[in-house]
């Protein structure tokens, strides 16, 4: 045991100096041999707990993680061994920033994530019933009237996000008569159409299409009258309505002599102001009488309103 001692004993501050020396050679061998290093991972974003009924659309879909660690950790390490995710549990509609949320291998420091958060909008589905409106261009060839028009669909459910679906105005199809001679049966689209008269895409319409029936005729009258607008008293009640104007304000009318003799103006059919949030048009079907047909069955309706004082 003695000896033990004296052999531990011998020497000893040399001893305590090489270690100390080995350790230092052996820290900068490590850190010369496997430093410390960054580097970038851009990773896919992942959406957890997106809610049914809902549209949902991101600003951004991957992130770029930087991290630091040893030179040997990024030997085993690859892209997919870092991950990226934004938690919609607490979710609410409309547009809002989300905070990323990350996992790295162990060994890793997280410097930085850019972005940091996501801009997510969600959009909830919603469903809306609007009426159809044959609009009819251009007339029969010469001698020709039209009898009769009849449609198949009076009323179509458009399905959609809440953003677009409040765009729609009005649902509508068009049928060129320019210089028909004879009876026909066809199949037209139904558009969505806003309160510019333009297209709103990225709808479903059930049903996507409808049939008319156009009937000619030979030895009908024609008539021109006076278009009177028939609103409906449902304007928000911080508004008043100041004028309601009709385009075109006279229309030619198709009947027997017996039939249009007793006509001396056509009304539209009663059209809810409900809706209405500002000043605007609006495309609404004549309210013809029995015997009576007109080329093109709506009109645009120009509504003018104003704040409440």
């Amino acid at each position: 045991m003695s000896r033990l001692r004296s052999l531990v004993q011998h020497n000893l501050l040399a001893k305590i100096a090489a270690l100390i020396v080995a350790v230092i050679l052996w820290l900068y061998v490590m850190n010369d041999q496997n430093p410390s290093m960054e580097a970038s991972y851009t990773v896919p974003v992942v959406m957890e707990h997106v809610p049914d009924g809902y549209q949902m659309h991101a600003a951004d879909d991957t992130v770029t993680l930087r991290v630091r660690g040893a030179r040997s950790s990024f030997v085993t390490a690859d892209s997919s061994d870092f991950h990226a995710r934004v938690n919609l549990s607490d979710f609410a509609e409309g547009d809002r920033l989300y905070a990323v949320e990350t996992s790295i291998p162990y060994g890793f420091e997280l410097v930085s994530v850019s972005p940091d958060r996501i801009d997510v909008t969600l959009d909830r589905i919603v469903q809306r019933v609007f009426s159809v409106l044959l609009t009819v261009n251009g007339t029969p060839a010469e001698g020709f009237t039209v009898d009769r028009v009849r449609q198949s669909v009076e009323k179509v459910t458009i399905e959609g996000p809440r953003s677009l679906v409040d765009q729609v105005a009005s649902v509508a199809a068009y049928f060129n008569m320019n210089g028909r001679k004879e009876d026909v049966t066809m199949g037209l689209p139904l558009v969505a159409l806003n309160t510019d008269g333009k297209e709103v895409q990225g709808l479903t319409m059930h049903p996507d299409t409808m049939e008319i029936s156009v009937k000619l005729t030979r030895g009908l009258q024609h008539k021109v009258v006076e278009v009177q607008a028939k609103p409906r008293s449902d304007l928000p009640p911080q508004l008043k309505l100041e004028s309601v104007t009709v385009q075109p304000a006279r229309i030619e009318i198709t009947g027997t002599k017996e039939i249009l003799d007793k006509v001396t103006g056509i009304e539209t059919e009663a059209f809810s102001l409900a809706d209405v949030k500002e000043s605007g048009t609006q495309q609404v079907k004549l309210h013809l009488p029995a015997g009576v047909t007109a080329t093109n069955p709506t009109v645009t309706v120009e509504i003018k309103v104003g704040p409440m004082q």
